[in-house]
C-alpha cells in the first residue's frame, strides 16, 4: 500500500437444442442490424407471447452489441430514461464485445426492445437493444436458499467492525462457521456475490470500507452492483486475486474510493514503471489517494 503521490524515484514492484443463427448485415458507420432466425416462432407473435396472445411472465435476455464499449452506469441510465417502464437488470455482464442482462418483466421486456436504437453515445451512434426469452439467468437458478443466507448473514455479522464501517470478507471461502454447514460460497460465482451483495446492502448500508482479499476474483461483473448497494464505500482491498487488466477495475469506477489494494493481481505486472500503473488505476479512480 502506499501514497499515489509517492517519489518518482522509489522502485515500483509490478505487480438436441438448436442455437439461433444470426446474419449481420452493415448499413451504416453508426448503425448494425442483426436479423435473428429462431425454430418454429410463427410470424407476427411476439416471442414472450403463448398461441392464445397471453403474456408470459418469464426471462429475457437483453443485449447490447459493442456494449463493451460503454461504462455500466451510463448505459443502464441512458437506457432507463428511454424506456416507458421502469426495470430492473438481472446478472449484467460484458460477454465478448456485448454487455448483456436480463429481465423478469414481459412488459419491461416488450419496453425494452422499443429503445433500441433510441440512445446515442458519445459519437452519436445509435445502441442497438436485443430481446429474446431466455432461461432463467444462473444466479437465480442458484439462488441462496433462506436458511443459507441467514447463515451466510450471520458470518458476515461476525467479520463487521462497526466502529470503522468495516467488513472483512477475505477467504470468505474457508470461513468455519460456512465450511461447518458445507455452504460452499465462492465470490467469484454470480449467485454468491449477489447474495453477499445484498446482505451488504439490507444490513450494512453505511458501509466504507470492504475487504476481498484473497478471493480468486478474476472478473467483477457481479461486484458491479456495488455502486448502486454500497455507494459510500471509499476503501477496497481487491489484494491477492486474479484480476488481469484495469477492464475489470472499469467495472466498479463509479465508486468515489480514496483507497484501494491490488497487489498480488497479475495485471500489476502489466505496466512498465510507477507512473504508468498509477495513471491507469486514477484514471478509473480520479479521487484515490492511495494504492
Amino acid at each position: 500500500m502506499r501514497d499515489v503521490h509517492e517519489d518518482p524515484q522509489v522502485r515500483h514492484t509490478p505487480y438436441t437444442i438448436r442455437r439461433n443463427r444470426r446474419r449481420v448485415n452493415w448499413h451504416h458507420d453508426d448503425q448494425i442490424h442483426i436479423t435473428m432466425w429462431r425454430d418454429r416462432i410463427p410470424p407476427g407473435r411476439k416471442l414472450w407471447e403463448n398461441t392464445r396472445g397471453k403474456t408470459i411472465e418469464s426471462w429475457f435476455k437483453v443485449t447490447i452489441p459493442y456494449g463493451k464499449n460503454y461504462d455500466k452506469t451510463w448505459l443502464m441510465n441512458s437506457i432507463q430514461s428511454h424506456c416507458s417502464v421502469p426495470f430492473t437488470p438481472v446478472d449484467f455482464h460484458y460477454f465478448k464485445n456485448r454487455a448483456q442482462f436480463f429481465v423478469q418483466d414481459a412488459g419491461a421486456a416488450s419496453a425494452l426492445k422499443d429503445v433500441s436504437h433510441k440512445v446515442c453515445d458519445e459519437q452519436n451512434r445509435k445502441i442497438s437493444i436485443f430481446v429474446g426469452p431466455s432461461a432463467e439467468p444462473y444466479s437465480v437458478q442458484n439462488k441462496l436458499k433462506p436458511e443459507q443466507m441467514e447463515q451466510l448473514k450471520l458470518t458476515m455479522n461476525k467479520r463487521y467492525d462497526v466502529s470503522q464501517q468495516a467488513l472483512d470478507l477475505q477467504k470468505l471461502r474457508f470461513d468455519s462457521d460456512l465450511v461447518g454447514r458445507d455452504m460452499d460460497i465462492i465470490l467469484s460465482r454470480r449467485n454468491c456475490m449477489a447474495a453477499t451483495l445484498q446482505i451488504i446492502e439490507m444490513n450494512f448500508p453505511e458501509l466504507l470500507s470492504l475487504n476481498l482479499r484473497n478471493n480468486k476474483l478474476y472478473r467483477l461483473d457481479g461486484l458491479s452492483d456495488i455502486i448502486e448497494k454500497a455507494p459510500k464505500v471509499k476503501i477496497l482491498n481487491l489484494s491477492k486475486n486474479e484480476l488481469n487488466s484495469t477492464w475489470e477495475l472499469s467495472k466498479v469506477k463509479g465508486l468515489k474510493l480514496e483507497e484501494l489494494w491490488l497487489e498480488g493481481n497479475p495485471l500489476c505486472r502489466t505496466f512498465p514503471d510507477q507512473s504508468a500503473y498509477i495513471s491507469a488505476i486514477r484514471d478509473c479512480f480520479p479521487k484515490l489517494l492511495r494504492l
